[in-house]
Order: C-alpha cells, then structure tokens, then sequence
C-alpha cells in the first residue's frame, strides 16, 4: 500500500498523536518558564513530560510513515493507558473518576482498533 493510501483510522490516531504530544510539550514549557504553576505538579516531571511529549511526537511522525515499530509502541502505551485509567478508577472510588476512566478506556481501545482493521494491517506491512 502506498503512502497516499493510508487509512483514515491510521491518520486519525496519528494526528491525534501528535496534537496531544505538542500540546504536552507545549504545557510543560509554561510550566518550567512559570507562565502557569498547576499545584502538584514537580519540575522533574514536567521534565519527565516533555520527553514522553518528543517521543510522542517522533512516534506521531512514524505512524504517518507506516512504521511498524510506532504502530507497536503506540499500541503499547495505549494499553498502559487503559491499566492507568483502571487503577485509578480503583483507587479513587470515585463517580468523576469512574466516567473519566471509561471514557479513556473507550478512546484507547478505539484507538488500537483503528491501527489493526485490515486496511491498516496492510498499510504496516
């Protein structure tokens, strides 16, 4: 499958890949220069941030390229995303919560759905 023949699901996931990666990098360099100070949130980790906010963003850029290692390592963090969303739902007990994670768990699962559907799979190999 040529490149113009990605699947729209592929390009959905990869574009919002992206946009959260940017956006990721982006907050965190407010935060560091003090434009904006959320409580509870640590200048190592707003570190830690912005380079899970670059490799996003390179691995964004892989799945635009039908490359088969960021089809793996974004599947891979979205199913981390799905173990996160249900501890949290666990340990919060609360109702915010509990709908907060389904509806991440819902994202990450349509998510992983749309890099494996048989268009995509042709599109990886």
């Amino acid at each position: 499958m040529a490149y113009n023949d990605r699947p729209g699901g592929v390009t959905l996931v990869a574009v919002l890949a992206w946009i959260t990666a940017v956006l990721q990098i982006g907050l965190s360099i407010l935060i560091l220069t003090g434009a904006i100070s959320p409580a509870g949130v640590s200048i190592p980790s707003t570190w830690v941030a912005i380079v899970v906010g670059v490799i996003t963003l390179l691995v964004s850029f892989g799945l635009f390229g039908a490359n088969r290692i960021a089809r793996v390592i974004v599947t891979a963090s979205l199913g981390l995303t799905i173990l996160s969303a249900i501890l949290q739902a666990i340990a919060h007990r609360d109702a915010n919560v509990l709908v907060g994670a389904i509806i991440t768990i819902l994202l990450a699962v349509a998510g992983i759905s749309l890099l494996y559907t048989q268009r995509a799979n042709r599109f990886f190999a």
